[in-house]
């Protein structure tokens, strides 16, 4: 579990300048209390708790479909070619955010969640600002895709949960201070979190085939009748 743990961070940490390049903007366009720091981080706070709760709620779901997946005896095949996704997208990005974007109804749910921002954003609330969060963490994005991919092979919903909240938490202390703290990377931070999002991309691919491979002997103890000494 502790490496399921840092696994999701790890990959969020590592993605998390893809996320201030694609989020940024929304969240630079929050209302914010200009002279109030204090009021200015809850706002941020508010944002953040609502958008990793949306990853958590999401994980709980995919996982309990894992769990079904599992049940019917396909986990593996399903495990070993998430993860060869995975790897791939970690090789050629492009291919993996690509393909996220031609998901069906991806655009009538992109359309959707974006008229309801618009509308949120005229509030200046903090319900309002954690409802905008948790709507953002339903737009399309290929790096929470990926996570999901590791959430679905836990094939538990409280660990599918577990997988995305700490994924979440992984890309928050950087979005953090570009919302709240208004500070920005230097050039050479921005470039170790690029190097490392391919990496990070590649170990949650190796991890979700190493997870396909491993079997479960207790199911083979189960299955194949033991023999036994019988005495006549």
């Amino acid at each position: 579990m502790t490496l399921l743990v840092w696994t999701a961070f790890a990959l969020g940490l590592a993605g998390s300048i893809h996320c201030a390049g694609m989020c940024g903007p929304l969240m630079l366009a929050l209302p914010l209390a200009h002279g109030s720091r204090k009021a200015d981080w809850w706002t941020a706070a508010a944002y953040q708790i609502g958008r990793v709760s949306v990853y958590a709620a999401l994980g709980l779901f995919f996982g309990l479909v894992g769990k079904g997946i599992r049940v019917a005896g396909f986990q593996q095949a399903l495990a070993i070619g998430g993860g060869a996704l995975l790897v791939v997208g970690a090789l050629f990005p492009l291919v993996l955010e690509r393909g996220a974007l031609r998901l069906p109804g991806l655009h009538r749910l992109t359309t959707w969640v974006q008229q309801r921002i618009s509308a949120l954003l005229q509030r200046n609330s903090l319900f309002a600002t954690a409802a905008i969060g948790a709507l953002n963490g339903l737009l399309p994005c290929g790096l929470v895709y990926a996570a999901l991919a590791g959430a679905i092979s836990t094939a538990e919903g409280w660990q599918g949960a577990v997988f995305m909240a700490a994924f979440g938490a992984g890309t928050t202390p950087l979005l953090f201070l570009l919302m709240g703290g208004r500070s920005t990377l230097s050039p050479a931070w921005r470039l170790r979190l690029r190097r490392l999002q391919p990496i990070a991309l590649a170990a949650v691919g190796l991890w979700l085939i190493w997870r396909g491979l491993h079997l479960d002997l207790s199911l083979f103890d189960s299955a194949v009748p033991k023999a036994r000494l019988e005495c006549h």
